[in-house]
């Protein structure tokens, strides 16, 4: 029971992780025989018929010889130019860590990167790539759980993997594993809700690098000059999250087991692009990347994801050198922790602009809302009283959510430098706690680049007051071949 109550302390992670995942975001003829003489002897015709057969079998021969050549060609040029790749070094330290029993060093990870991406003449192209990455520092033997170890020292993993073509002339389909993204931001996340995060290394990378491929059925249906897109998800994964001992970890025990999920859930989009403006509108019926804890103080407790619906639109307007965008989605039937067997929902809001009018540069700004139109007081509390009576703290979920996101980024030395900054912030005032990241990323040729950078915590929340401490400096040495 004792090891139950501790994991109200990761309650309070859970109910805050939506928001967790947003700040933390911040981390392709046959040979003819030769006719005999008509007016030859009996004796030439039996010659010519000898010379008929000798002359089909050279050329069969050579035709059989030809094909064999040009089949080797095409098997090589196949992999030459569909098989691609990267091999991928990295390297964090941390100049400051609430890890004291650790290495400074908190990631030496190697990584193996293979696509293979290939268009065949009847207009059907195949898609695979899957990575495989051992990270070194877990080698070293400094109190590193077994759940830290499962999730970061090694792991081989398929992304995409899907074929796509064309049904007709105005109907498209792909169906594998592949990634979907709905929506404006390059930051925040508010429509888009079809893939999960890898969040393990939170704030490390950009959201488009941290998406996970789902296995859907994806149909494009061009009707004028609007598509329509339903999608069947046929394979139910959620956002890797920090495992248990990671300083990212924010509770003292590891969650309990994991509902697994095989239904198949379902989205649509509509969606055109016009001259100055586009427009997508958005319906899904899916799980809730979001997790609650059902019966968290019980024998039995589970980690469960209901079932929502989500309703919502996305657009662009371009004027000149800014770019305005902005995403709504509505959320029905969310479900809490603290408050598990209510149905809630939410209303999310973003606006944002970017300006590309300097040369080489490109400054973005977006704030987004999320508000609770049905909440529950509960969500709110900032501690619980355990059966035991000890006295457990809470992350409270507010009724109103703040977020902010401020990018600026810059090419030099003709594009082979490209510098970036970020930060995301929460509060109304961006005074709650968030992420701040410097990096750039320099080509030193067709085949290298290097990756470097420094990833710091803003404290200001009960929540990013447990890792504010941590800032960490990184690199990566990338190969391409």
């Amino acid at each position: 029971m004792k090891r139950w109550v501790y994991l109200s302390l990761t309650i309070a992670s859970l109910l805050y992780a939506e928001s967790v995942d947003e700040a933390l975001e911040g981390f392709d003829d046959a040979p003819q025989a030769v006719a005999s003489p008509q007016d030859t002897s009996e004796a030439d015709e039996a010659l010519a018929g000898f010379e008929d057969e000798a002359m089909e079998s050279v050329e069969t021969k050579q035709s059989d010889e030809q094909a064999e050549q040009n089949v080797a060609e095409d098997s090589e040029g196949l992999l030459d130019h569909a098989l691609s790749g990267e091999l991928k070094q990295q390297v964090a330290y941390a100049l400051s860590s609430r890890m004291k029993n650790r290495e400074d060093f908190s990631s030496l990870r190697s990584t193996l990167f293979l696509d293979f991406d290939k268009k065949f003449d009847n207009g059907i192209r195949l898609k695979v790539n899957a990575r495989t990455f051992y990270d070194w520092v877990y080698r070293l033997d400094n109190g590193y759980t077994s759940q830290e170890k499962k999730s970061l020292r090694s792991e081989t993993e398929l992304f995409d993997a899907y074929i796509e073509g064309s049904l007709t002339e105005k109907l498209d389909y792909r169906i594998g594993r592949q990634v979907v993204v709905w929506g404006r931001s390059d930051t925040i996340r508010i429509t888009d809700v079809l893939n999960p995060l890898d969040n393990r290394q939170p704030g490390m990378v950009d959201i488009e690098d941290l998406r996970l491929s789902v296995t859907m059925a994806k149909f494009d249906w061009y009707v004028g000059e609007w598509r329509i897109t339903p999608i069947a998800i046929l394979e139910q994964r959620f956002t890797k999250d920090p495992p248990y001992g990671s300083p990212f970890y924010p509770a003292a025990f590891p969650l309990p087991p994991e509902k697994s999920y095989s239904d198949v859930t379902y989205a649509l989009s509509i969606g055109t692009e016009r001259s100055g403006w586009d427009v997508n509108f958005y319906a899904a019926h899916i799980y809730d990347d979001t997790k609650f804890v059902e019966d968290p103080f019980g024998l039995n407790a589970l980690v469960k994801h209901g079932k929502i619906n989500m309703y919502g639109t996305a657009f662009n307007v371009v004027s000149g050198s800014w770019l305005f965008k902005s995403e709504w989605a509505y959320f029905d039937k969310l479900h809490y922790t603290m408050a598990p067997k209510k149905s809630l929902s939410r209303l999310d809001g973003l606006v944002g602009v970017e300006y590309n009018g300097i040369a080489d540069t490109m400054i973005s700004y977006d704030v987004s809302l999320r508000h609770f139109t049905r909440y529950d007081d509960r969500l709110s509390r900032d501690h619980i009283d355990a059966p035991n009576g000890m006295r457990v703290e809470l992350l409270p979920v507010k009724r109103d959510t703040w977020q902010h996101a401020f990018r600026i980024t810059s090419d030099f030395m003709n594009a082979t430098l490209h510098a970036n900054y970020l930060i995301s912030l929460f509060g109304k005032s961006g005074d709650e706690g968030g992420f701040q990241r410097l990096w750039a990323v320099y080509d030193y040729n067709d085949d290298i680049k290097i990756d470097a950078g420094i990833l710091d915590f803003v404290g200001g929340s009960k929540l990013f007051d447990g890792f504010k401490k941590e800032r960490i400096i990184f690199a990566d040495v990338i190969y391409s071949f």
